[in-house]
C-alpha cells in the first residue's frame, strides 16, 4: 500500500489509493508515538475523484482537462482565501480611510496583495488572480472617486494605466505560473 504524506507545520494530508481506513489508523498510531493526536473535527477521508477538500488555503479537486480530456489535480485559492483578500482590500479602500493620503493606501494595498499573490500564485490560479485584480482595480477607483467626490464610475478619470503608471498599484499576474514555463519551453 503506497501513501504520500504532505505536511506543513501541524497540518497534513495523507494521499493513498484504497484502504484509507488502514492508512488513517496507521497515521494515528505514528502520531501517538510522537505524543501528538489528530484533530478529529478536522480529520476526514475524502475520495478526491468525487469531492474536493481545502488545505492551507487552497482548494484541491480532480478536474477534467477541456483540452486533453484527462483528469488532473486542480489547485486554486479557496473561497475563504478569496473572501479574506477581498475583505482586506475593501477595508483599506472604505470611507474610513479617505483621510489618509493615496500614497499610504496604495502602499498598504500593494503589501497585502503582493503577499497574498506570493502565496497563492500556484497551480490553476488564473481565474482567481484575474478576479482579485478586477476587484482591486474597482475598489481603488471607488476610493479615488470618494476622495475626489466624483459621482461617475471613474473609468475615464482613473483608467488602468493611471492606476499602474501613476499610482504604482501592484499589478496582479493573471496567468497561472505553469503557463509561463510552458511558453518558455515551447510546449504550448
Amino acid at each position: 500500500m503506497e501513501a504520500r504524506l504532505i505536511r506543513y507545520a501541524d497540518d497534513l494530508v495523507v494521499m493513498c489509493r484504497g484502504n484509507s481506513e488502514r492508512i488513517l489508523k496507521g497515521t494515528r498510531a505514528i502520531l501517538e508515538k510522537l505524543g501528538l493526536r489528530l484533530n478529529e473535527e478536522k480529520t476526514r477521508v475524502v475520495n478526491t475523484w468525487k469531492e474536493r477538500f481545502d488545505f492551507l488555503g487552497f482548494t484541491v479537486e480532480m478536474a477534467k482537462s477541456p483540452r486533453t480530456g484527462k483528469k488532473f489535480p486542480l489547485i486554486r485559492p479557496s473561497k475563504k482565501a478569496m473572501a479574506q483578500i477581498q475583505a482586506k482590500i475593501k477595508s483599506l479602500t472604505c470611507r474610513r480611510t479617505l483621510a489618509l493620503p493615496k500614497v499610504i493606501i496604495i502602499q498598504k494595498l500593494n503589501e497585502a496583495v503582493r503577499g497574498w499573490v506570493g502565496y497563492f500564485y500556484y497551480g490553476n490560479c488564473s481565474r482567481n488572480m484575474a478576479t482579485t485584480k478586477r476587484f482591486l482595480e474597482e475598489r481603488v477607483r471607488i476610493y479615488l472617486r470618494r476622495k475626489q467626490a466624483k459621482k461617475n464610475r471613474g473609468y475615464r478619470q482613473y483608467p488602468n494605466q493611471y492606476l499602474y503608471a501613476n499610482l504604482h498599484l501592484y499589478k496582479i499576474p493573471t496567468t497561472a505560473p505553469w503557463t509561463q514555463t510552458a511558453k518558455a519551453s515551447g510546449r504550448r
